[in-house]
């Protein structure tokens, strides 16, 4: 076959490859072929235009590789190449003044062409071909190489189209799930962890993190994506091959979200960087607005906490002391002693029940609004914010004293059940009607959520959604309590979920 023929179909070959790693591969191969050379190598310049961020080789095997101490830094005859790009040919590449020899284990190489490739009006990078076989690079190989380089420009520049728009997409598929979890009352600290996984897939990169500053204007790892290592927690920013771009967090933390190669030492590309300060900056909206949403729901609770006490203090104490006042003045009329002492033990009643509201309208109008919202409140707020992913509201019954009689561990575990239970129904049940029942008394609360869908399946391929009813089933049985899952009786279909747990004496 003759190099002409030869070279068209390498031309198509490279721009029959979509991602960028593949073409720049692809390239390199194609090269070796058309100059019928042992080695070729394409290295990619660097941001900034001072050296290379990757170098993509054909004829080393993995093993050779291995034992190279490091790759082409840019330095040398190569990095002539980076700040003067033009074609060189050399039949001793070792005879050029700008040579610097190989490193250790380096594999002998002698003849050499380097030609530039061009993509728009920049230099990208170099292609560099050595050990031309039988024997030096000739005046017909350089013209094949260099219209193969006008071929990879071209090809290069329609992968970084492909793979901007992918992610594109993909910058607009994180920001919306971002979204959803936001919506869905997931804890912020998972939804950091996400937006830290959706940066590290938008940039290819080896880890995502995002890092706060701590009292000294220093910036502390708290948060890292599930492929990290988490003893990255608690450390300072890797020194290594990074973006970092202001992520603003819960509460007003200032904060920085950072994709690194700690590895590889890979660069990032202009693009990259730009669709992840974008990325950033749709989840700092995102969080800021979740944390607005839920200050004014808090503000809601407040004002709903003081016209409660407001309705109890002036209406029902007022009326259950007057009942009291009542029976117990009728009591001095009844000469049947057994009659008095059942209307004194109802005064009785009425005047705990009267201390036990008054505790109540105490604890409603705390003056320290920073203390933790009841359990009751949390659920209703819960209940509301996933109304909209359930597609319908879902009915809530409250029965006994829920914030009087429960801890705090218990009222955590009671809302992430609410939480997990609800979002399993609103993924998986297509219900048409859900209701929440909570039940307490002096021993026990029980809660109760049934829904109207599809049915309870234990599909032994999901999962999550296994490790998340074992997830509910561990908060139960920590408290000395059950938990159950069950078909409804007196349905076809739908699911009953019961989450039952012993209350020690809270006083």
């Amino acid at each position: 076959m003759s190099a002409r023929p030869q070279l068209i179909d390498a031309m198509l070959a490279i721009g029959d490859v979509d991602g960028l790693d593949d073409v720049l591969q692809r390239i390199v191969n194609t090269a070796a072929t058309v100059a019928d050379c042992r080695y070729a190598a394409l290295g990619v310049i660097n941001e900034g235009g001072h050296g290379l961020s990757s170098f993509i080789t054909e004829g080393i095997s993995d093993e050779e590789r291995a034992l190279i101490d490091h790759e082409p830094l840019g330095l040398g005859l190569l990095g002539a190449l980076v700040r003067q790009p033009h074609v060189l040919r050399l039949d001793n590449l070792a005879d050029d003044p700008n040579s610097v020899g190989f490193p250790e284990n380096h594999p002998p190489m002698t003849s050499f062409l380097g030609v530039p490739i061009t993509v728009g009006d920049a230099v990208f990078g170099n292609l560099y071909l050595t050990e031309k076989r039988g024997g030096h690079f000739t005046d017909s190989d350089v013209a094949l190489v260099e219209q193969l380089a006008v071929a990879a420009g071209i090809a290069v520049s329609n992968a970084r189209l492909v793979e901007r728009a992918k992610r594109r997409e993909q910058l607009q598929s994180a920001s919306a799930e971002i979204n959803r979890e936001l919506l869905a009352g997931t804890d912020p600290s998972e939804v950091l962890k996400r937006v830290a996984s959706c940066a590290r897939e938008l940039a290819n990169s080896d880890v995502g993190l995002i890092a706060f500053a701590d009292s000294n204007e220093n910036f502390v790892v708290e948060v890292v994506d599930d492929t990290a290592d988490p003893r990255l927690i608690g450390q300072a920013l890797p020194n290594t091959a990074s973006i970092e771009v202001p992520l603003l967090g819960p509460k007003g933390q200032v904060a920085v979200l950072v994709v690194a190669n700690p590895d590889s030492q890979r660069g990032f590309s202009a693009s990259v960087v730009e669709q992840l300060q974008d990325f950033a900056g749709q989840a700092a909206l995102a969080l800021e607005l979740a944390q607005t949403r839920s200050d004014s729901q808090l503000v809601a609770v407040f004002e709903d906490r003081d016209r409660i006490a407001r309705d109890l203090h002036d209406t029902v104490i007022q009326r259950l002391f007057a009942a009291g006042m009542y029976l117990e003045s009728t009591g001095r009329l009844v000469q049947n002693p057994t009659v008095g002492d059942r209307i004194n033990s109802v005064v009785d009643d009425l005047d705990a029940t009267i201390m036990e509201i008054r505790q109540t309208i105490r604890s409603l109008q705390h003056d320290d609004r920073t203390e933790r919202i009841g359990a009751r409140a949390r659920v209703l707020g819960l209940v509301d914010q996933l109304s909209s992913i359930l597609g319908t509201r879902p009915a809530v019954h409250i029965d006994g004293l829920l914030d009087s009689r429960i801890t705090d561990n218990i009222g955590s575990d009671l809302v992430t059940v609410v939480r997990e239970g609800l979002s399993n129904i609103a993924r998986h049940a297509h219900a048409q009607n859900v209701s929440v029942e909570i039940t307490t008394n002096e021993s026990v609360i029980e809660l109760v959520i049934t829904d109207d869908g599809v049915g309870f399946d234990t599909d032994p391929n999901d999962e999550s959604r296994r490790s998340g009813l074992r997830n509910l089933e561990e908060r139960a049985e920590q408290h000395g309590g059950q938990f159950v899952v069950t078909s409804r009786p007196d349905l076809p279909t739908g699911t009953r979920l019961q989450w039952t747990v012993p209350l020690p004496n809270v006083g």
